[in-house]
């Protein structure tokens, strides 16, 4: 191949790159200013078109792969320790409860517009903390 030919075909796949077309999403959440936990996002084409994809939430943060671009619904689920409870083999389970609004959950209208290779999105969630709530 000829030295001119080559510099065109590196140009060309720096610029087009090399992907599938689909986007890595990652970003914070959190609560009241607090990063949230333990939870987990799911977003979902709004066009009905293409995969849903979601990622679990740790310590306030997500990353979602093979994301396809476009208008997604966010939903987001966290959760808070309630403590423990013990069933009657003796085993101990944990009992949990819904950290966030009912409106990031199934019936959520939140959305976001997916792009690029890489998209960044932070969700600071605001409302009544249940952890409070008697």
């Amino acid at each position: 191949m000829r030295p001119w030919m080559l510099s065109i075909v590196l140009t060309s796949l720096a610029v087009t790159g090399c992907g599938n077309g689909l986007s890595t999403v990652s970003g914070r959440i959190t609560f009241n200013g607090e990063a949230v936990n333990r939870g987990a996002i799911t977003l979902i084409p709004k066009d009905g078109k293409g995969q849903a994809a979601g990622s679990s939430v740790e310590n306030g943060s997500y990353s979602i792969k093979d994301v396809t671009p476009g208008e997604k619904t966010v939903q987001i689920y966290a959760v808070y320790p309630m403590g423990t409870k013990k069933e009657a083999d003796g085993t101990e389970i944990e009992l949990v409860g819904d950290l966030l609004p009912s409106s990031w959950g199934p019936t959520s209208q939140n959305t976001m517009t997916v792009t690029g290779p890489r998209t960044t999105k932070d969700f600071p969630i605001e409302g009544p903390d249940p952890r409070t709530t008697k």
